[in-house]
Parts: structure tokens; C-alpha cells; sequence
């Protein structure tokens, strides 16, 4: 019964608006955009995966940020953007947000989304 089910969902697939028969050739699928992973706080860079993950081992270490751009914020609200090669002293690791502070085009304190950094 299953396979019946099967034959006539795929034979519906290929059946157009005018009830003919497609060609699979013929048929074009819709293009799908890459997951984007900037989400405001960090994007993967053309580094090979997976990153450093910040603990309390890291406190007063200078840690290289292997993202393209990591989103570092501060506690007045504002925001300054850090990426490969520059650095980040980690003053707090081991949780999802690391405090410390951002060198490179920085050069203040505040937290950053911890897990782009990369290997010590």
C-alpha cells in the first residue's frame, strides 16, 4: 500500500499545471541562498571549524578571534566589531558570553558571544 502511495505522490510531482507529463530534466528547483551565519554577533570565517571555546582556564589569556567579525558590547549599550587575526583578553570564560577586552580596531572592555576563537 505504501509503495502505491509512493508511485502516485512522485507521478503527482511530475504532472503539470495542464495535467502533461514533465521530464525530470525539465523541472528546476528553486535556489537556495547559503545559511548565513552573521546573526549580529559573530560569522564563521574561512578558517576550518570547530572553534575554541573560552573557559575560566582562558581568564588573562589574549585569545586569537577566528570569526570574521565578532560583535563586542559594552555596558553602556554600545557595540564595536573585532575578526581574524585580531585579539580578545578573556577576563571571564565558561559560559556563552565571555567579558574581557577587544584589541584591534577596539581597544575597549565588554563581552563577546563566546566560541569564535581559535585554537590556543
Amino acid at each position: 500500500m505504501r509503495l502505491i502511495a509512493s508511485m502516485l505522490a512522485a507521478t503527482a510531482l511530475l504532472v503539470g499545471c495542464g495535467g502533461e507529463e514533465l521530464a525530470p530534466e525539465s523541472q528546476q528547483e528553486a535556489p537556495v541562498a547559503p545559511a548565513s551565519q552573521n546573526d549580529g554577533e559573530g560569522t564563521v570565517s574561512a578558517m576550518a571549524g570547530p572553534y575554541y571555546y573560552a573557559t575560566a582556564a582562558d581568564n588573562g589569556k589574549r585569545l586569537m578571534v577566528c570569526a570574521d567579525s565578532l560583535t563586542v558590547r559594552r555596558p553602556n549599550g554600545s557595540t564595536c566589531t573585532i575578526g581574524y587575526p585580531q585579539t580578545f583578553t578573556v577576563y571571564s570564560g565558561g559560559s556563552e558570553w565571555v567579558s574581557g577586552h577587544g584589541w584591534g580596531g577596539c581597544g575597549v572592555d565588554g563581552v563577546v558571544q563566546n566560541g569564535w576563537f581559535c585554537w590556543p
